[in-house]
Formats: structure tokens, C-alpha cells, sequence
């Protein structure tokens, strides 16, 4: 798959979230045939990088189901040579609307900690992130993503994610994608990502496979993992 650098990029969206089993995951897939194709990353392997105080404070904001989120990550996708494009995403979520500021950088030894001289609104939200939370990289997410997009609906997109895993330690992209297993193989997490409101097939597809929006934090499953691991060691 051929890299490439993008521009500073802003996307506000409704994304929701289902968690599949291969028989649902199939229904859907053959469903799309009619309506959809691989977009232009076709199947990757996502690495996110995510950054958080010591203390896990917007994991636990998270998980305390506060109206108003916001996350930091360094997202590549595949393992990444030098001077290949990462980004950098702030997500924010707001009265169920998520917005997100991207910044791609070239992938250098230093790029783990966030040097972008940018007098851009991400660029500036990004530094507002570091200087009041001062936070730290805390875990790597690692998955394989399928991602689709529709011939008729051009801002709407599905992506599903399958052999979720993360680790706390040793976070360099470059180190390959072994980690603990986050989700189960026999389950995938499908998101559903659209400027307006789900096409009424895919609402009729959704519902007759049983499938309802779930509210699935990658990120915060695994921190959970992570501070449950912290309070047994000081327990």
C-alpha cells in the first residue's frame, strides 16, 4: 500500500459502534456488495498510540460517562519507516457528535512527542492538549481494519476492526503488532461513520441481524486492564 502525506484535516461526524460475531459479520459484508467498496487503505494494520495523565484521567472520564470526551492519539497505519506519515488526532465528543483534528508527520525517533510548529487550529488544540494535561503515551491499540465506503452516500463509511490487542509497554510502531488480546477472535467491533443520519437499509440490515449501537471505548477497555493491574500491585 502506497503512503502518503495528507493535509492538517478536520471531520465533525456521528460514528457509532456494534460489536459483531462472524454470522453477523458475513450478513453485513455481503450486504455492502450491493452498496459499497474497499476504500483506498483497503485491509491495514492500525497502530494508535495513546496518551493519558499517569493517573488515567481521561480514560476514567471516560469510563464515568462524562457528556464531554476527548482523547489524544498517534495513529500509523502499518508499521512505519522512517519518514513515513503518522498522524497525530485529538477526538472530541460532544452531545453524541465526534470531532477530530488530524496532523500528519514524518515518522522519526522523536516523533512520540508532539514537535509540530503549526499556527493551526489542530496544531493549537493539540498544544492545549499537552499543557493541561501533561500527559504521557500509555498504550499501544493495535488491530486489523477492513474499511468500506458507499457508491451513494459519499460521507458515510464502515469500518471493522478484528484481532483487537494492546500493550503498555515497549510503544515503539516499529516493534510489530504483538500485544494481549483485547477482543475476542470471534468478534469484530464495526463502526458506522456518517455526516447525517444511517441510510434506511443499513438501519433494516442492522436490525434484522440484531445488531444495536453499543457504547465501545478500545481505549478505555484496555486501560481498564491497565489500572485494575496497578491496584492489585499496590493492594
Amino acid at each position: 500500500m502506497k503512503k502518503h502525506f495528507g493535509l492538517t484535516a478536520y471531520f465533525q461526524r456521528y460514528e457509532q459502534k456494534y460489536l459483531l460475531n462472524l454470522v453477523q459479520y458475513h450478513a453485513v459484508i455481503d450486504m455492502l456488495k450491493d452498496h459499497a467498496y474497499i476504500d483506498e487503505y483497503g485491509l491495514s494494520t492500525i497502530y494508535s498510540l495513546y496518551y493519558d495523565t499517569p493517573g488515567f484521567a481521561i480514560a476514567r472520564k471516560s469510563r464515568d460517562k462524562s457528556a464531554y470526551k476527548e482523547k489524544l492519539r498517534l495513529r500509523s497505519y502499518g508499521i512505519p519507516r522512517p519518514g513515513d506519515p503518522v498522524y497525530w488526532e485529538l477526538k472530541k465528543k460532544w452531545q453524541g457528535i465526534t470531532y477530530k483534528q488530524r496532523i500528519p508527520a514524518p515518522f522519526t525517533p522523536f516523533v512520540f512527542e508532539f514537535r509540530e510548529d503549526t499556527d493551526t487550529p489542530a496544531g493549537n488544540e493539540i498544544h492545549w492538549f499537552f499543557n493541561y494535561y501533561h500527559p504521557l503515551p500509555q498504550c499501544l491499540i493495535i488491530y486489523d481494519r477492513l474499511a468500506f465506503r458507499f457508491r451513494e452516500h459519499p460521507g458515510l463509511r464502515i469500518t471493522f476492526d478484528a484481532s483487537v490487542r494492546f500493550r503498555a509497554s515497549d510503544l515503539d510502531f516499529s516493534h510489530g503488532p504483538q500485544g494481549t488480546v483485547l477482543l475476542d477472535e470471534d468478534r469484530l467491533l464495526m463502526e458506522v461513520k456518517t455526516e447525517r443520519a444511517i441510510p434506511l437499509f443499513l438501519n433494516a440490515c442492522f436490525t434484522r441481524l440484531n445488531l444495536f449501537p453499543v457504547a465501545y471505548s478500545k481505549y478505555r477497555m484496555a486501560a481498564e486492564q491497565l489500572m485494575y493491574k496497578r491496584e492489585l500491585q499496590y493492594a
